[in-house]
């Protein structure tokens, strides 16, 4: 739900340039290690994951999308170097990504992704900044 607000913003831009989209959902491997006491195991759950991240990535071109040619993308690992690697991949002109503009001891503790993506990036990163509550 977060990241709504910069997918609306790339889906205008790209309708402004008539350019095509590619949404990239990463998946955190350590989040898909299933439970093997509970007879789920990894396998399983990267699929549960993966079968989730396509409904919701369908959903939202069906919603946002107006007709913009787009390529749903769902991969695994480090979102940084997932997103990169994706963009190089893709010939992307630019990528875009929210943040939650978070401030002080949160930033420090919870890091930003959004960040490490623009420190390394060799393509152009807009961020769409998400509205403080």
């Amino acid at each position: 739900p977060l990241s709504l607000k910069a997918i609306k913003f790339g889906y205008q831009l790209a309708a402004d340039l008539k350019a095509k989209v590619a949404l990239l959902h990463v998946i955190d491997e350590a989040l898909a290690m299933g439970n093997v006491d509970a007879g789920i195991f990894p396998e399983q759950a990267m699929a549960k994951m993966k079968t989730h991240a396509d409904a919701l990535l369908t959903r939202i071109v069906v919603d946002c999308s107006n007709g913009i040619e787009t390529e749903i993308l769902i991969m695994a690992g480090e979102v940084k170097n997932v997103v990169i690697a994706a963009a190089m991949e893709l010939d992307a002109k630019m990528i875009i990504m929210g943040t939650h503009s978070r401030k002080g001891l949160d930033r420090l503790l919870l890091g930003s992704l959004t960040e490490s993506v623009l420190r390394s990036s060799a393509i152009p990163v807009l961020v769409v900044p998400m509205e403080e509550k």
